[in-house]
């Protein structure tokens, strides 16, 4: 007689929860006070209209426009921009374009703080206004055995905070970076046992 109670391990993993990337979600906040102050103000003296500044009323509507469409795609990023892990592959989520990682290509995983990987004193003025915040985070660094895409394609696609700066690797910041690190070691336990044998 079969047992009705299956082991959940017998049961085929749907995907993870998607995870935002936290870079994405800093990004947008950095940028949303500024684009909502200068739109504020640019949309104030369209309105007004006062005489001094009906000369200038062409480039307030391109500084409005600019600012406004700053704001919507920074948002749409943060949207749009996240890590999940899926039956066979880790599958990020940049906003333009995606990564699949196999499982079988990852080596290692770890929690480290963003901190101690990238330390303040290593980065420029303008790069310690935009990590300092996400400095308390921590962040789960995934080793491989091969980065994902050509040296190019990550300089275009990727943030340099998302590469390994000791591990080839990629820097993976969550905002619950405990149940993606659970989730993750899981999901690349599963695919290991789902192999058939050689």
């Amino acid at each position: 007689m079969k047992d009705k109670h299956r082991s959940s391990s017998d049961e085929p993993l749907k995907g993870g929860r998607r995870h935002p990337l936290l870079l994405q979600i800093r990004l947008n906040e950095m940028v949303f006070w500024p684009a909502t102050l200068i739109i504020a103000l640019t949309a104030a003296l369209l309105i007004w209209n006062p005489p001094k500044m009906q000369e200038y009323r062409p480039h307030l509507t391109i500084i409005l426009l600019g600012s406004a469409g700053v704001l919507i795609l920074t948002f749409l990023f943060r949207l749009r921009a996240y890590v999940r892990c899926q039956p066979q592959v880790l599958h990020i989520q940049l906003p333009f374009r995606h990564v699949d990682i196999p499982y079988g290509e990852i080596q290692t995983t770890r929690p480290s703080e963003l901190f101690r990987l990238f330390p303040l004193r290593q980065q420029s003025p303008l790069q310690r206004n935009f990590l300092s915040p996400l400095l308390g985070y921590t962040a789960i660094v995934v080793q491989l055995r091969n980065l994902p895409m050509s040296r190019l394609g990550r300089r275009l696609w990727m943030s340099k905070y998302m590469l390994g700066p000791d591990v080839e690797g990629l820097v993976l910041a969550v905002p619950d970076w405990l149940e993606f690190h659970n989730e993750l070691g899981e999901y690349k336990a599963r695919s290991h046992y789902a192999q058939p044998p050689t």
